[in-house]
């Protein structure tokens, strides 16, 4: 009975500890994080790529990433420079 005690406390707690790790694991994915955007506007005078705000998009994979600016939708941008957006962004 004694050795069974030695050997079922460690198990219990390995499995206890592989739980808890893939929890924590799928609460930290599960977190939505925004990410500030810019829609290019090549009417504007200097500044070309526009700041729009915070949207929930990724730079890696989904549909593209657009949103209404003044009525019209717009594809959202990483900024590059003043003048250049850079990478789509695309839905989370």
């Amino acid at each position: 009975m004694k050795n069974l005690k030695t050997i079922m406390i460690p198990v219990a707690i390995l499995v206890f500890g592989i739980g808890s790790a893939f929890a924590t694991n799928k609460a930290k994915t599960d977190k939505k994080s925004l990410i500030q955007a810019y829609h290019f506007d090549a009417s504007a005078p200097v500044e070309k790529c526009i700041p729009f705000g915070q949207v929930d998009c990724n730079t890696s994979f989904g549909d593209v990433c657009t949103e209404l600016v003044g009525g019209t939708e717009k594809v959202m941008y990483q900024r590059i420079s003043e003048t250049e957006c850079g990478q789509n962004l695309y839905r989370n």
